[in-house]
């Protein structure tokens, strides 16, 4: 069971670096007018709402992952093993 923890962290690190990635490219393409027409006055502001958004986002994605995560390793080590063996 630690192999497919450590399997399923693998590819949560790589999820959370495609997230990250994706989520502030799809923000900077989003809001390109707002960041060209306001961002002389607020961009602390603008900086400090994105970076909110992307927590929240980005705690939701990883409790939804580990929650999936955790149930399909544990389905599969505790019925499915049985069954097979």
């Amino acid at each position: 069971m630690r192999q497919s923890f450590k399997k399923a962290f693998l590819i949560f690190k790589y999820l959370a670096l495609a997230f990250t990635i994706g989520y502030w490219i799809y923000v900077v393409i989003d809001d390109y007018n707002f960041i060209r027409q306001y961002w002389t006055d607020n961009w602390l502001d603008y900086l400090t709402i994105w970076a909110m958004y992307f927590l929240s986002y980005f705690l939701t994605f990883s409790v939804y992952y580990w929650v999936i995560s955790i149930v399909v390793i544990l389905v599969y080590h505790k019925l499915m093993k049985r069954t097979v063996v």
